[in-house]
């Protein structure tokens, strides 16, 4: 913790240190407590504050004007923590539905400020034939089993500013479908409990994602098979999917998703 005597220097420095203090704090804190704990002049902590507040990160209370964390920060701390653990409690379950599909998996987590996709974690299959995916870098949820298992399950504000986007597809190049089109996949989606594509993102490849649920019911990812064209038998596409579905029931139980509430 920062003295009176070295306070913050820096406008990004001294937003952190304000954000911090606050977050820290065992309770509600004045701004006058801020003020001598951080060495800033009281006029310096209200403009931080108000910065802070407008990105929806600190509030005050109404009747105290004491400050503290708002819903959306703690949601975001949440999910941080959601992520991180999210990738070692899926690994065994990527292993079981490989060792049961013979196919490669792969972990998708969704990136709510970007409102994209990355791939988090692969087990590969076991079959000489396979795809290499590129960890850790962010995709479009547009397109993909990988992403539409996502984009299904999201609030409604964020599915409007998705579908706005009308980058093509790309593996394949294909231009996206109308949005009345993509929202009536959406709802298939969400009947049938898992997305299937055909080379939207790697060519040559079918893919079969289900939704990662979190606490409130909102996708924070998403659990894929991605299968070779040539070995990709039309009539397994069910019993495949209920492998996807049910490791990505138990990653979303993990993260508190009341199933059948």
């Amino acid at each position: 913790m920062r003295s009176a005597v070295e306070p913050p220097s820096g406008t990004v420095a001294r937003v952190m240190a304000v954000f911090r203090a606050v977050v820290e704090a065992p309770g509600d804190i004045s701004v006058a407590e801020l003020t001598e704990q951080l060495g800033l002049p009281r006029p310096t902590v209200h403009r931080l504050l108000d910065l802070l507040a407008k990105e929806d990160m600190l509030e005050p209370d109404p009747a105290t004007r004491r400050w503290r964390p708002t819903a959306e920060c703690q949601r975001l701390g949440a999910l941080l923590t959601s992520k991180r653990d999210l990738v070692a409690l899926a690994r065994p379950v990527l292993a079981e539905v490989v060792r049961r599909s013979e196919e490669a998996c792969l972990l998708g987590v969704y990136l709510p400020r970007r409102r994209e996709m990355f791939y988090a974690a692969e087990h590969t299959s076991p079959n000489p034939l396979s795809y290499r995916i590129e960890l850790n870098s962010p995709v479009s949820v547009m397109w993909g089993a990988s992403g539409r298992a996502i984009l299904a399950f999201l609030p409604e504000e964020e599915i409007e500013a998705i579908l706005a986007d009308r980058t093509p597809a790309p593996g394949s190049g294909e231009k996206p479908p109308s949005p009345a089109a993509l929202r009536r996949e959406l709802a298939l989606i969400r009947a049938k409990g898992y997305a299937f594509s055909r080379g939207e993102k790697i060519v040559g490849s079918r893919g079969i994602s289900a939704p990662i649920l979190g606490a409130d019911c909102v996708a924070v990812g998403s659990l894929t098979l991605t299968i070779p064209e040539m070995r990709f038998r039309e009539e397994a596409k069910e019993q495949l999917a209920e492998m996807v579905i049910g490791g990505a029931r138990r990653l979303s139980s993990t993260l508190g998703y009341p199933h059948g509430g």
